[in-house]
């Protein structure tokens, strides 16, 4: 089977040392879009969201060999989100596109925006109105010029107002709640969303699935780096490795029988999906 593209992931993983291993298993389920022209990455470390975002060259972005193991590297937190975006998206006019790629971050929170608004005019007006409702302490975060930005940034607002924003620690409900009351009449839109304890994928209009990894098949952790086989300690590492990925915004549904990496399971998720990875990678469908 061939590989499907994917736009948004969100993981969440006992071990980051080894979360490069995991992708790699990956890389026969998923990879880039046949149009991906750039890639962010954000993980959650210490409160601290770390944030890198890259332009894909011609010899990189549309190239389904481009392994997306190898564009996404180590990332460095138990929680992270990944964004592929792609030519055919709407994206504002300027010179500095990076700014308008997410993922965002802001406070101790990232995430992954993708769809929204299918027309110039009407991503404009929503993100004017988005940009209304903020604070000026979140007006302060504005970076670029993207109507998802504003979306995101909308989402923290709504946990301001609650008074959850600093409790990231134990709001992973009410960040649904948050994402939920964030107006939003577009037919389409995945939210890959952390807080650096949990992970929240939302989905609506596109193609999503859960993939599960329990423990790391020795022969890929040793491709990746001999260190991880080179002792009893780091082949233990590997048993015990656990990580949930979610894959939004997908070129093609994934099947229940599409061929798994080894230890791997899929959960393919219905149109309008709303799923919380918890801190114990526990799986909550909201």
């Amino acid at each position: 089977m061939e590989a499907v593209g994917v736009r948004a992931l969100g993981l969440l993983q006992n071990d980051p040392l080894r979360g490069p291993v995991a992708l790699r298993l990956l890389d026969g389920l998923v990879s880039l879009p046949v149009d991906a022209d750039g890639l962010g990455t954000a993980t959650l470390v210490d409160g601290n969201a770390l944030l890198s975002r890259a332009k894909l060259t011609s010899d990189h972005g549309g190239h389904a060999a481009q392994r997306l193991s190898a564009l996404v590297g180590t990332p460095q937190g138990r929680a992270a989100v990944v964004q592929i975006g792609t030519r055919s998206e709407l994206r504002p006019a300027g010179l500095d596109q990076t700014q308008n790629l997410g993922p965002f971050r802001a406070r101790s929170y990232a995430a992954a925006v993708v769809g929204g608004p299918q027309g110039a005019d009407e991503a404009a007006a929503s993100r004017e109105a988005l940009l209304a409702s903020l604070p000026d302490f979140l007006l302060r975060c504005v970076s670029g010029k993207s109507e998802a930005e504003a979306f995101f940034l909308a989402v923290l607002a709504e946990l301001h107002k609650k008074g959850v924003l600093d409790a990231n620690h134990d709001n992973g409900h009410s960040l649904l709640e948050a994402v939920r009351a964030v107006h939003d009449a577009s037919p389409t839109r995945h939210v890959a969303f952390t807080n650096g304890v949990d992970v929240l994928h939302v989905a609506r209009g596109l193609p999503s699935a859960l993939v599960t990894i329990s423990g790391l098949p020795e022969d890929i952790a040793a491709s990746v780096s001999p260190a991880f086989v080179d002792s009893s300690t780091a082949r233990e590492r590997n048993r015990r490795y656990r990580g949930v990925f979610a894959l939004g915004a997908l070129d093609l549904t994934l099947k229940a029988h599409s061929a798994m990496p080894p230890r791997a399971t899929l959960q393919v998720l219905p149109d309008a999906a709303a799923v919380l990875i918890g801190r114990d990678l526990a799986v909550r469908v909201l």
